[in-house]
């Protein structure tokens, strides 16, 4: 009986089996008291994320989350499912400040919050506090204003100093009294009128500066004009903003600001302020009070050459032009050829003067050249491309004597000079045709080529005066020539 019992209940284990197996229905598990139907489900469940905190800086200490996992210390990774909500708390160790979070959105110095949708790193900076060191703020200026600081300790009004742990990240927040207008921050490394943050690693001393601003919230307007020399260009911008000029050269700001300009070339060189404020100087940041409408200019040089064509040449002439430059800074101005080439036979200098350069030589064969001149100097660089044509030789001719020579007289000394214009020096002279009076020559010599001597017989003469030049070709010019000797 025991073991008929035995098999009865074995049978209906396997006939249940069957029985399951034959339904069309699939088998479903229990997942938190709730039944999923099947594998299906379980896969289209939450997806994970990962959240990893880094810790860095000099000092130490942990990071914890809400909900847990973060125990940073020693567990500083963990998986949450997508679109949870963290919050991570850090705590310094003794001797350590905390410096602040960065990374996956986060800054400050409290907690971090962050909703998680995809993996994220966050750091936490630890430094050593190596002691206290003191902020103090002082308070200047026309106006009255309050300042006080996060994490709390200066509320100046009354309480104007305070000790921080070596390596507090410290905020500054100015409040201007009714009447006054915050001017700015300046020491310890700050500026603007914005909130000052500061890194306290030593004492350090801030000043606010408050103003009266004339009473009612008066205003004023600052206009600022760029001056552009040459190719020089530039833009100011303000602080606080208001002036970006390129485009907005005008702003209006409560009296009493405190403003800063920035020039910045874009071309050439910032060469200085004139107007109402910073006049003079040089630097290329310009602070100053608005207590009236007030007008600044900027100035911006580029030198540039201003010679937009050169004259033509002609060939074995002798040839020279100046390129002149103008509105940079410093001298003298130096130029070369970056591109292209002279025609043959001419050079350039390298400069000229101040503000020039000369090309000369005698050019050699019948051309056009284009090149490219760049001029430099303290204010940088600029170039221009110009060009030469050199055009044949210019035609020999006779110039001095015309057809009738000066007279001369038996026995006295007689001189009587030659000139050619055309064709290419030194020029040689020749009688080809008729007679000289008798006792006259032709002399080539370095102050000139002339007829001399002295005439031994009276009479008329004429002759066929010949100039020849150098040139390659040669050309040659002649002329019918009468002397009188008396």
């Amino acid at each position: 009986m025991k073991r008929a019992k035995y098999l009865l209940s074995g049978l209906t284990v396997l006939l249940l089996f069957v029985a399951a197996c034959g339904t069309d229905d699939p088998p479903t598990t229990q997942l938190n008291g709730r039944a999923l139907n099947g594998p299906a489900e379980l896969s289209h469940g939450s997806r994970s994320v990962t959240l990893q905190v880094l810790k860095s800086g000099t000092g130490a200490g942990t990071v914890t989350s809400s909900p847990s996992g973060i125990n940073c210390g020693s567990t500083c990774s963990r998986s949450f499912s997508s679109g949870t909500v963290v919050t991570l708390t850090a705590t310094p160790a003794p001797g350590s400040v905390f410096a602040g979070w960065s990374g996956g959105g986060t800054s400050g110095t409290g907690t971090a919050t962050i909703t998680l949708t995809a993996n994220t790193t966050v750091t936490a900076i630890f430094n050593s506090s190596g002691g206290g060191v003191t902020l103090t703020v002082n308070k200047s200026g026309t106006g009255t204003g309050t300042v006080t600081s996060s994490p709390a300790g200066i509320d100046c009004g009354s309480t104007c100093s305070k000790s921080f742990p070596s390596g507090t990240v410290v905020t500054l927040t100015a409040t201007p009294a009714s009447g006054s207008v915050f001017a700015g921050w300046s020491g310890g490394g700050t500026s603007g009128t914005g909130t000052a943050t500061i890194t306290l690693t030593a004492n350090t001393t801030v000043t606010a500066t408050f103003n009266t601003s004339g009473g009612g919230g008066e205003t004023f307007t600052l206009t600022v004009n760029t001056i552009k020399s040459g190719l020089g260009n530039g833009t100011v911008t303000s602080s606080p903003p208001g002036i970006n000029c390129g485009s907005t050269c005008t702003a209006t700001f409560p009296a009493g600001t405190s403003i800063t300009l920035f020039a910045s070339p874009s071309a050439g060189r910032f060469v200085g302020w004139s107007g109402d404020a910073c006049s003079g100087t040089s630097s290329q940041s310009c602070t100053f009070t608005l207590t009236a409408n007030m007008t600044v200019s900027a100035q911006f040089n580029l030198v540039m050459i201003t010679d937009n064509s050169l004259p033509n040449g002609n060939v074995g002439a002798d040839y020279s032009a100046f390129i002149s430059s103008c509105c940079g800074s410093g001298s003298p101005d130096n130029f070369s050829i970056v591109s292209g080439s002279l025609p043959s036979g001419l050079t350039m200098a390298q400069n000229f003067g101040v503000q020039s350069t000369l090309i000369s030589g005698r050019p050699i064969q019948q051309e056009t050249k284009t090149f490219t001149v760049r001029v430099q100097d303290q204010s940088g660089s600029s170039t221009k491309v110009l060009s030469i044509t050199i055009d044949g030789p210019v035609p020999l001719v006779i110039t001095l004597p015309g057809p009738t020579a000066k007279s001369g007289t038996v026995g006295a000394a007689y001189s009587q000079n030659l000139f050619a214009s055309g064709g290419k020096t030194p020029y040689s002279w020749s009688s080809t045709g008729g007679q000289l009076p008798p006792g006259l020559r032709f002399v080539s010599a370095s102050n000139g080529n002339r007829i001399e001597g002295t005439p031994t017989t009276a009479g008329t003469f004429t002759f066929t005066l010949t100039v020849q030049d150098s040139g390659n070709p040669r050309q040659t010019a002649t002329q019918q020539t009468t002397i009188t000797i008396n």
